[in-house]
Order: C-alpha cells, then structure tokens, then sequence
C-alpha cells in the first residue's frame, strides 16, 4: 500500500509536509500542494485520515458501515441502535472505537471501501442492503468483517433464524383459522428469500394452495410505502383476513391505514410484524411479531469481529440466535366469511 513517506520520497519533501498537504495547511504553498496531490494521483494514493500523526501504531478503530437506500436513515431505527449499542459496549470492553463510515474522504466525495482504508478501519461490523455495489467492494475486500443479515459465503454473519421465525409466526395465524394471507415482505434479497420459504413452507403443510397474490414486494423500514400497499392490498375484491409486514414499524404504521378505511385491527384484519421492538408492545392493540435478540446479535457482531481482526486465520461462520414469537392483540380469530 502507498504511504506518505512514498509520497514524500517521490517529491523530495519530508513525510510532515505531505501530512500538512493533505490536510490543506494555508502555510504550504500552491506550487508544493500542487507537486503533492499529482504524486499522489499518479501512484493511486489514498489518504489517510490519520496521517498527520504519522503514527504506525496497530489500529483499534472499527468501521460501522450501515446502508439501507438513499431515502432511510438506520440511525433513527431502534433496531440498528439496539444491536449497535451491544456493539459498542462489547468493543469497549475489548478497548476498540467504532466510527460510522460515510462517504468523506479527506474532505472529498469516496466509497466506503475508500473511507475505511483513509481511516486506517481494522475491521467492519455491516448493516444493510448488501447488494449495493459499494457494499459488495467492502464485502470482498480483505478488511476484516462481520455482517448482520447476512446469507453468504466467506463472511461470518449473525442473525434470526428467519425461515424458522416466519414459519411459526404463519402457522400461529393459520391456528387462528387464518387462510387469505398477504405477506408484504421486503425487497429481494437472500434474508428475504427465506422468510417467503417460511411463509410458503408453513401455507403449502396447511394444505392451503399457494397463491401469488399472497406475496407483495415491499422494502424494510419504509414506512410510507407500506401505507400504499396496505390500502391497496384491503382494496381488493376479496379481501385478505391477515396481513404480515417486514418489519415492525410498518406494522404500526398499518394499523393508522386499517382505521381510516373503516376496519378494525383485530376484527376485520389481523396484522403481524417482525423485530420485537419495545414500540410494538406499547401500541394498542399490542403487536404480534417476532422478538429478535438483538443485545445478543450485537454481542455476537463483535465478537465474531474481534476475532478476525485478532486471529486472521478463524474460519467465517453464520450464527443464527433464536427468536421469540410475541402473541400481541394484533392478531385475532379470522372473522367468518
């Protein structure tokens, strides 16, 4: 890897100089900035953002990366921040620094792939949408990793058991005489994939013929999206006598839609979602949904991660916690038809 000192021995400066350039120091003249930053382009150097200490000391600093689209911020979701706060606290213990990785490079626009070597990141703990193309350059990098969600080959992961957990939370519907059911699932993705296998496994042993009509594309966490399906989806000719959604908080956000058509939630149509939040619990009615461990799932992150970083040569593995099913008062008998 290129470093200010290859930089500084191609200009004819000292390290100190090329460290001030890149952090625009107003005493270095234009013509010197200039010499610099062209050295720099041509060996493809990225900066580091701790160069200015010129330090070669092993790095503690662990790399959040958490992308969930453009328009969805993880920040303000309780899911990320629960797991995120049992990551912090098991990182602390073991004496790493998290820093969340944007797309600042040096002041200018990067990758995250780019940030995390600028920022010197012994390792990753990733959230998100993993088919991004800027995800899939840190999930094949060699920076030591750890994802959540995550269904793959050559990175240890952590997550819910989610075939299982869709499985059970659909025959708890089916018990409660349940048989038009709409799963409004997220988008595409291998997560994705399995709990639509759940949901499909647990129809099909019912002896219910599947339909297509039974599954809607969606996306996690967006709220105002599940709103329009949700009024589509009770617009039906035969309408469906239980919905399950993604997600806990589009869930919620159902219940305002069911209301304002006129139906009652659980009495007209059963809703259910998945995550477990506190939230869930203290809405009425209560939510039914999956509870995930997520103080569990955050410790696990970590110390999958600390474990790469400390031992290059541990095998990746999937971990998968389990989950409980919380039968809230969201979910009712289904009415007679």
């Amino acid at each position: 890897m290129v470093t200010i000192y290859d930089i500084a021995k191609k200009c004819g400066v000292s390290p100190a100089t090329v460290s001030k350039v890149i952090n625009n120091y107003s005493a270095i003249p234009e013509v010197t900035k200039e010499k610099v930053r062209q050295a720099m382009a041509e060996l493809n150097y990225i900066p580091n953002a701790n160069a200015k200490s010129l330090s070669k000391g092993k790095s503690r600093n662990i790399g959040v990366i958490a992308y969930f689209g453009m328009d969805i911020t993880p920040f303000k979701h309780a899911l990320f921040t629960e797991i995120l706060d049992a990551v912090q606290q098991e990182m602390d213990s073991s004496r790493y620094d998290l820093l969340f990785v944007s797309h600042n490079v040096a002041g200018q626009h990067g990758s995250f792939l780019k940030n995390c070597l600028s920022r010197d990141i012994a390792g990753v703990v990733l959230f998100g949408n993993f088919a991004h193309p800027e995800m899939k350059e840190v999930l094949a990098s060699p920076i030591p990793k750890v994802a959540f969600d995550y269904v793959g080959e050559g990175v240890s992961s952590v997550s819910s058991n989610s075939k299982h957990d869709m499985h059970e939370l659909t025959e708890y519907l089916l018990s409660l005489g349940h048989r038009d059911i709409v799963f409004l699932h997220g988008e595409d993705g291998e997560v994705t994939r399995l709990r639509i296998e759940g949901f499909r496994s647990a129809i099909e042993e019912a002896g219910i013929p599947f339909r297509e009509d039974m599954l809607v594309e969606g996306r996690y966490f967006d709220i105002e999206g599940a709103k329009d399906l949700t009024k589509k989806i009770l617009a039906r000719e035969h309408r469906p006598t239980a919905i399950m959604y993604p997600d806990d908080f589009s869930a919620i956000a159902s219940i305002g839609v069911i209301s304002s058509l006129g139906l009652h939630c659980p009495e007209d149509i059963s809703i259910t979602g998945y995550d477990g939040l506190d939230v869930s619990q203290m809405v009425t009615p209560h939510l039914t949904t999956v509870k995930q461990d997520l103080s569990g799932i955050g410790k696990e992150l970590a110390k999958k991660l600390i474990e790469a970083i400390e031992n290059p040569d541990a095998e990746p593995s999937n971990i998968r916690l389990a989950s409980t099913l919380l039968k809230g008062g969201s979910a009712g008998k289904a009415p007679a038809r």
